[in-house]
């Protein structure tokens, strides 16, 4: 995953510095530290989105699985009744060996319902690795940007007033 996650960083980060690149580089750090600034909460945003989305599907699923085992409950009872009837038309005894065929039928299911939840994790995870490559990158970029202006920009006034602004909380 790692390098999964260097190779999303690297192009979030290739796309900020072709795009500083496009608008003659970083003669106004201040205004693409703005941006930066913006592209954080945006991110910020999105891995919220994200947490409610994989927190709904969870709840799905979770229903899913609540209602498959009440199912399940409710065709024993009938057939405990004699209120299920095969293919042909019969009431069905409820016996050991329909028990185990239902529950076999049931178990599928459920099991269906897990490779669910092991699918949605797992693509929950990528998000959020991807999220965190896209701020890394975003925080490599406002490095860069504060080194270059450092070497270039008259004053270490204006440097550190910059580095206070748009310093990252931890």
């Amino acid at each position: 995953m790692a390098t999964r996650r260097s190779k999303i960083g690297a192009a979030c980060l290739a796309a900020l510095l072709g795009g500083m690149a496009a608008s003659g580089g970083c003669g106004a750090p201040p205004a693409t530290l703005e941006l930066i600034d913006v592209a954080r909460k945006a991110l910020t945003g999105a891995s919220a989105y994200e947490a409610d989305r994989h927190a709904d599907a969870l709840k799905r699923l979770d229903t899913q699985a609540s209602a498959l085992d009440a199912a399940f409950d409710a065709d024993v009872r009938l057939a405990e009744a004699g209120k299920i009837a095969n293919a042909a038309g019969e009431p069905v005894r409820l016996t050991g060996a329909w028990v185990i065929s239902a529950r076999q039928g049931y178990a599928a299911a459920r099991d269906a319902i897990a490779e669910q939840h092991r699918r949605l994790q797992a693509a929950h995870d990528t998000h959020l690795d991807n999220l965190q490559a896209a701020a890394d990158a975003l925080d490599l970029a406002g490095r860069l940007i504060l080194q270059q202006y450092a070497l270039t920009a008259p004053g270490r006034q204006a440097l550190e007033a910059l580095r206070r602004r748009f310093a990252r909380e931890p």
